[in-house]
């Protein structure tokens, strides 16, 4: 194994060989190396801080500070001081630790107001302590979304009547500041929304209003925007009139061609909400509900003696009806029935929630044809060619089915066959070589980059690899002189240098070292056979 010392001599001997600009980028890629490792030897050795809290505010950094001091804890401020940074490795337990105090307390006044009591205070600062907690909790429940960083909470109870018609329900008010350029959507506008009206006693949603710190409304009382259409419900109307405009555009597209078809599509929405009770009588249908049926029957004969009770009136009686003549006396018959019928009868309770589409209105323009001529001046002009009445007439169609049109519902349609302003402009003849121009200009850039690693490859790496072969060869040569031909200086034509060949690599046989010696450099391998001869003679 070569000692340090050859190992030094045999570096020392490649530096030597080396052209300036290689020692200068050597000596540049040294410096680099070893300035990272001291920068991170360096930083290693600081403490490593860690953000604790950030985006706090003024009255919750303040106390967050103060017991940091308390407790004698490291901490740092960014350049906003908006965030507060102590050791890496105590985060987490130093959270903990001001959590269980109730540190950071989200700005505002929570319901730790009343952690502490004290004695004569009237009812009215204690209502008003709670308005104040309460407003609190709620600003902080919402600076939990992930958009909104700021938060207030403003709650209006108005004094209680004796009066039920005196009395006013309670409004609140809410304004809120956004992350960046985020924006809330509807859904997470109706939550906050809904959060506050459920936390306030008699509080309903059309009482909330919502506002962001640049001035725009997010939400208002449904009364305040009568006869105006809301942003879901515009949104829808829009919706609507897009896809019915991709319809016919798409459409005829295939038949006219990219690009030469416009339409543009009205729709009149019904937003109305509607509520019927409707109940329909069918008096074919009947049924019998109840029938009272009552028969009275009297007949007066002479077979059957009939009178006064008794046989004093009975024989009386049978003693007029026998001076008659013994004719047969009158009888009667009564029959009196009741019935009383059931009419059917069908309620339907019918509610629409509206956004049924009442009307379309949709208007069609459809380039027509172009025909190409050439003048007396060699100019290329293009003449305008109306479609024909049944190709028009066959768009009408398409049009009408595509949209689902209702004559009964007022629905209106127009197909027209206009010329279009850019296509009655001829187009530039294509230049025969802007083709292979653009494949040039595709292919620059990269042969540029490859010519540029050919060159560096030919003039800066193979010339060090080369240097760095040749040196490692003469090591080689100098390491056989060594063990073959003694130690002492050459005799003869040329002067070959002791060197050591023990950092040549290992597992070859002194033949071969020989046989590749030959065939590197064969003016050296002959003299150092005319060494052997000289020596053994």
């Amino acid at each position: 194994m070569a000692t340090p010392k050859e190992i030094l001599e045999q570096i020392a001997s490649i530096v030597k060989g080396l052209s300036i600009t290689q020692k200068i980028l050597g000596i540049v890629v040294i410096a680099v190396v070893v300035g990272g490792l001291l920068t991170l030897t360096t930083a290693s050795k600081e403490t490593a801080y860690k953000v604790l809290f950030s985006g706090l505010t003024q009255e919750d950094a303040g106390e967050v500070v103060t017991k940091l001091k308390d407790q004698r804890i490291p901490y740092k401020l960014s350049e906003d001081g908006g965030a507060i940074m102590v050791p890496a490795s105590q985060v987490y337990e130093i959270r903990l630790s001001l959590a269980g105090e109730g540190l950071p307390r989200g700005g505002g006044v929570g319901f730790e107001i009343f952690n502490e009591t004290s004695f004569g205070q009237t009812d009215f600062v204690q209502r008003l302590n709670y308005q104040r907690a309460l407003q609190g909790e709620l600003a902080r429940t919402i600076r939990t979304f992930q958009q909104v960083t700021e938060a207030r909470v403003h709650i209006a109870t108005p004094k209680e009547s004796v009066f039920i018609e005196d009395e006013k329900p309670p409004t609140a008010s809410i304004s809120v500041r956004l992350r960046g350029r985020e924006k809330l959507n509807q859904h997470e506008i109706q939550s906050i929304v809904n959060l506050v009206a459920s936390a306030v006693p008699g509080l309903t949603t059309e009482n909330i209003t919502l506002v962001d710190t640049s001035g725009r409304l997010l939400y208002r009382k449904q009364g305040d925007g009568e006869g105006i259409l809301t942003g879901n419900q515009l949104e829808y109307q829009i919706k609507i009139e897009d896809t019915m405009r991709q319809k016919v555009e798409t459409m005829l597209e295939e038949v006219v061609g990219v690009n030469r078809v416009r339409a543009r599509v009205t729709a009149d929405v019904d937003f109305n909400k509607v509520e019927r009770t409707e109940e329909t009588f069918d008096p074919e249908a009947q049924v019998v509900r109840s029938e009272q049926m009552l028969t009275e029957n009297d007949q007066r004969g002479g077979a059957n003696a009939e009178g006064i009770p008794g046989v004093k009136g009975e024989l009386a009686t049978y003693a007029e009806e026998g001076g008659g003549g013994g004719a047969a006396a009158a009888g009667y018959n009564r029959n009196n029935v009741t019935r009383n019928y059931e009419i059917s009868k069908q309620t339907k309770h019918v509610q629409d929630k509206g956004g049924a589409v009442k009307k379309l209105s949709i208007a069609v323009m459809v380039d027509g044809t172009y025909e190409k001529s050439v003048d007396k001046d060699g100019k290329t002009s293009l003449k305008y060619q109306a479609r024909s009445p049944e190709e028009m007439q066959n768009l009408d169609k398409l049009v009408k089915n595509a949209i689902g049109y209702n004559e009964e519902r007022g629905d209106q349609v127009e197909v027209a066959s206009l010329p279009f302003a850019l296509s009655s402009v001829p187009e530039p003849e294509v230049d025969s070589m802007e083709k292979w121009r653009a494949m040039t200009e595709w292919l620059a850039m990269p042969l540029v980059y490859l010519l540029v690693a050919f060159l560096v490859i030919l003039f800066v790496v193979k010339p060090f690899l080369k240097l760095l072969a040749a040196k490692q060869m003469e090591t080689r040569a100098g390491g056989i002189v060594s063990r073959l031909g003694g130690h002492g200086p050459a005799v003869g034509e040329g002067v070959v240098e002791e060197e050591d060949f023990t950092l040549a690599p290992r597992g070859l046989t002194d033949q071969e070292r020989i046989y590749r010696l030959a065939q590197s450099d064969p003016d050296r391998a002959a003299d150092l056979v005319r060494r052997w001869l000289r020596e053994e003679a």
